[in-house]
């Protein structure tokens, strides 16, 4: 898989340095506060319950996920590009008065300065599959990892309404790549993930459908909205949860969350 070049580096961590004080703002409306939930449902079905364990969090931002993990009773090494997503997140792990079980590393997820076999169970929700080369090097033989990769299908789906051009290239596989402000993120079919994964030793252990919004049908008003609906809140959470499961959702799901271990 190509590295990127330099010039691209920059622009990223330009990019995410831009976003840092905004960022989890996101995760603070109805659509946000839903994928969090679901994203730790599902992590914790995956952990190991050896809390000694050492995990990283690759390209983990301002630590959303690193953050209820050390609540969790475990520590993390959180890496990310973006030295201002980093300042968020130590920021965040002081207030909580967790910050001594957080180690803070500024790196590029496609080129880590880590030593090979160094975790036992490594996250990586922002590399996407350009990332699973490096991912698998610094895993422990046995270890495990979770990933967050773009379907191919899923996203022409999604992309149609916008850009049927560019959809119908992600549909014949003219192009590997699509486009957000101006990033590359690489996205792959099914087949192509579990040969990228077979490729570097991870064996998967299950794949999850995720971000598939745009079958459920929500209102944008409700999904932007901060103040919602208790039940309502529940109902889609179980919902997504069964869909995520479900492999017929599969191919139509922008996203999959990965988990697979290193053999």
């Amino acid at each position: 898989m190509p590295r990127k070049n330099p010039n691209d580096i920059e622009r990223i961590r330009n990019r995410w340095n831009e976003h840092a004080d905004k960022y989890d703002d996101y995760y603070k409306n109805f659509r946000g506060a839903v994928e969090q939930h679901i994203d730790l449902k599902l992590l914790k079905r995956h952990l190991p319950k050896n809390k000694n364990i050492k995990i990283l969090d690759a390209a983990g931002g301002t630590g959303r996920i690193t953050l209820p993990l050390v609540k969790m009773g475990y520590k993390v090494t959180l890496c990310d590009i973006s030295p201002k997503m980093l300042e968020v997140a130590k920021q965040k792990m002081q207030r909580e008065g967790v910050l001594d079980k957080v180690s803070f590393f500024e790196c590029n997820v496609y080129k880590m300065s880590f030593p090979e076999a160094s975790f036992d169970f490594v996250l990586c929700y922002g590399g996407g599959i350009k990332a699973i080369r490096e991912i698998a090097r610094v895993t422990k033989k046995k270890g495990r990892i979770s990933m967050c990769i773009e379907n191919r299908y899923g996203t022409a789906i999604s992309k149609f309404h916008e850009d049927p051009v560019h959809a119908l290239k992600l549909l014949t596989s003219k192009t590997d790549y699509d486009y957000y402000e101006n990033e590359k993120y690489g996205v792959v079919s099914e087949s192509e993930v579990r040969k990228f994964m077979d490729k570097v030793g991870i064996e998967i252990i299950k794949i999850y459908s995720y971000d598939i919004w745009n079958s459920l049908a929500i209102p944008k008003n409700i999904l932007e909205s901060r103040d919602w609906d208790k039940n309502f809140f529940t109902q889609t959470v179980k919902i997504m949860l069964n869909l995520a499961e479900e492999p017929s959702i599969r191919g139509v799901s922008k996203h999959w969350v990965v988990y697979g271990k290193k053999v």
